[in-house]
């Protein structure tokens, strides 16, 4: 909605706490201040005003409540919203709100509201180019109060933000072949896992303290940090393996196909951790996703059959474990699981009828494509198209219209329609 309407929404009901108070006049002003009208009003305008871009209103709306009292709840959220009217400005207005915060007495606040004026600190500073401050402000958020989780995410930004800085420059710079070039590379390469390290460590105790979604939706953004640690497990798995088992299965659900595919790359230790957790909280959850993929990656395996497929094996190996423990702890379950998934293969399982017309359908459309391109004059080998076509044909007859006696074994299918005729 415009500006316009929230105004006169708001203005109807400071007019209507005004005629509150004036029937109230007698009370004191701790009790009108209860009320939380008036101040709740203001900020919500002033709030308003902001999301749509007009920061002038915001602290003008904001203007209004130098007289009102307010509890120290209110007092926080003005403050809040005159620091956020400065965000987006220019930079002396930037220098304004960061000049509004330093001369703020924090004796009457919480611990989390001193952490959020440090967080917004850490952001303001970001924005005028002191990233070193900005990473003091961050640390000196989390120390105030361990378990807000909006300074982790903060901070794991800026991490990331320093991070894709450094790999920028990196790019940039001109390669050579010689000793000090390579030395810079390994240096800038280094200092890359260190800061996304960081960032991945803030991520997940971000989820740690608040498992909201605004906390989760960094997950990927951790599981794609894991492919810099190379070849080899470094620095980036040792920090996932060290705070990702600690946080709650559920949260990796969505994530079951991520993880599956993790087995086969250098993060696969502290993946096989997780799927162990989901496994023994919400087994079949990920189930038949983790049967397939055993399946599938057995199957490449063993067309491959070559000696450099380490990545495979490994695969093959953890999730071959990962079945063979939940068939330990949960027999019962597994076993309903297995004939559930019988059932559906046999239940879906399209009859001869269906099968035989699917392929028809199949051999018309190829023999309508091979006319369409005779007629615009490609030139085709007959012989080998109708070497082709006789080919499946012939394995067309051989399995839908072979004799019992030449069959060596038979389709369940066949079986069933026997029982019936």
């Amino acid at each position: 909605e415009p500006i316009s309407t929230w105004d006169d929404i708001f203005q109807w009901r400071s007019h209507l706490f005004t005629a509150i108070t004036n029937k109230f006049h007698f009370a004191e002003q701790s009790t009108l201040a209860s009320l939380h009208d008036r101040p709740w009003t203001a900020i919500r305008m002033a709030r308003a005003a902001r999301q749509l871009g007009v920061p002038e209103v915001s602290l003008l709306s904001l203007s209004k409540l130098t007289d009102c009292a307010m509890d120290v709840a209110d007092a926080f959220s003005k403050l809040n919203e005159q620091i956020l009217s400065y965000r987006n400005g220019s930079e002396d207005e930037k220098k304004g709100g960061l000049n509004l915060i330093n001369t703020t007495n924090l004796s009457y606040f919480d611990s989390n509201q001193k952490s959020e004026l440090f967080r917004l600190k850490a952001d303001f500073l970001e924005s005028l180019g002191g990233k070193t401050k900005a990473t003091q402000a961050y640390c000196h958020a989390v120390q105030l109060c361990p378990t807000y989780a909006r300074a982790w995410t903060s901070w794991g930004g800026l991490c990331w933000s320093l991070s894709d800085l450094v790999e920028t420059q990196s790019r940039r710079q001109q390669s050579t072949d010689s000793a000090e070039d390579k030395a810079k590379k390994a240096s800038n390469a280094k200092k890359v896992c260190q800061y996304l390290a960081q960032s991945m460590g803030c991520y997940l105790e971000a989820i740690h303290c608040e498992s909201t979604e605004a906390s989760r939706v960094h997950i990927p953004r951790c599981l794609i940090m894991l492919a810099k640690d190379g070849s080899s497990p470094g620095l980036l798995c040792s920090t996932f393996e060290k705070y990702a088992p600690s946080l709650p299965s559920w949260i990796w659900l969505p994530w079951i196909p991520q993880l599956l595919s993790s087995l086969c790359r250098t993060e696969s230790k502290a993946a096989k951790l997780l799927l162990h957790g989901i496994l023994t909280s919400y087994p079949q959850s990920v189930y038949f996703s983790l049967r397939s993929f055993y399946l599938e990656r057995r199957d490449q395996e063993r067309v491959k059959q070559s000696s450099d497929s380490t990545s495979g094996s490994t695969s093959v190996a953890c999730a071959e474990d990962l079945m063979s423990n939940l068939r330990k702890s949960q027999p019962t379950l597994w076993m309903s699981l297995e004939s559930i998934l019988e059932e559906l293969i046999i239940r879906f399982r399209p009859s001869y009828e269906e099968e035989l017309l699917a392929t028809i359908t199949a051999l018309l459309q190829r023999a309508d494509t091979q006319l369409e391109q005779q007629s615009r004059g490609k030139d085709a080998d007959e012989e080998a198209v109708r070497a082709s076509f006789s080919k499946t044909l012939s394995r067309v007859s051989e399995k839908f219209f072979r004799s019992d006696q030449s069959s060596a074994t038979k389709d369940d299918r066949a079986k069933k329609n026997c029982g019936v005729y």
